[in-house]
């Protein structure tokens, strides 16, 4: 049974990764639509993607995400190095631009955001910079709520849709996907998020534009336990020391990327 749902999982990511890679770099628009009226929200591809969802949850962060857009508005700045985006764990990174320098870099991460509600407020999230890289870590779309969890295949259709906007809108510019954190506070979660994170490594290996980034690894003991001096209190955020290991990992990625971005306009 096991080995009929991995060949089915398989099947299924072959079939999205192939659909995925015909529209990128092409900087052609994706097909996609997002429809709401007082009561839910729908979003709408190509490729479908299932579930219609409340609309209340689907804003719940409006107030966040308003605030974030009139931040962007008033920055003097407008071509970044590096614009870092997604849940709560990219909000709360604090000594991100003294971790990332010399980089120039912009945190857009809000609440307990997911991917859905990332390609809701699209638009207000990306308005105003044009950065060099995207670094998005959003993990919320299983955290063990029966009613709105996605599966792990429906978590590579959302996040395929948002790779395919990102590719049409910003031509060439990497996208790093931080791997799904192992936590004590998900501990019964940690087969699906295994399981997005094979997906997610999986697609990114077939995409000339997403870069999948380990930084689970580093918040784990030898044994594949979790290391909980890397974790708050919560035991689901991770500390400064589990930022610093974070940032081990992901900014030579950057440094590169940002390197030749420069060297290109020269």
């Amino acid at each position: 049974m096991l080995n009929n749902r991995i060949f089915l999982l398989a099947f299924m990511l072959l079939l999205v990764s192939c659909a995925g890679s015909e529209n990128s770099g092409r900087g052609v628009k994706p097909q996609l639509a997002v429809t709401e009226d007082s009561s839910c929200v729908m979003i709408e591809a190509a490729l479908p993607v299932s579930g219609v969802w409340d609309a209340d949850w689907i804003h719940r962060y409006a107030s966040d995400v308003d605030m974030l857009a009139a931040g962007a508005a008033s920055d003097s700045r407008s071509d970044i190095d590096v614009l870092f985006f997604g849940s709560s764990s990219i909000r709360l990174w604090k000594g991100l631009d003294e971790m990332m320098a010399p980089l120039i870099v912009v945190n857009r991460g809000y609440g307990g955001a997911t991917v859905r509600d990332i390609l809701v407020n699209y638009d207000k999230l990306m308005a105003h910079y044009s950065p060099k890289a995207f670094v998005i870590f959003c993990d919320n779309d299983i955290c063990g709520n029966e009613i709105l969890d996605l599966t792990a295949v429906g978590v590579l259709d959302h996040y395929r849709l948002l790779f395919d906007r990102l590719a049409a809108d910003y031509p060439g510019v990497p996208v790093y996907f931080l791997s799904w954190k192992y936590s004590e506070c998900r501990a019964s979660l940690r087969t699906a998020q295994k399981l997005v994170n094979d997906i997610m490594r999986d697609y990114a290996s077939s995409s000339s534009q997403v870069t999948f980034v380990d930084v689970n690894s580093t918040l784990l003991m030898p044994d594949g336990s979790i290391n909980r001096n890397l974790f708050e209190s919560d035991d689901l955020h991770i500390n400064r020391e589990g930022y610093l290991l974070w940032t081990s990992v992901l900014k030579p990625y950057l440094l590169e990327t940002c390197k030749k971005a420069d060297s290109n306009v020269k």
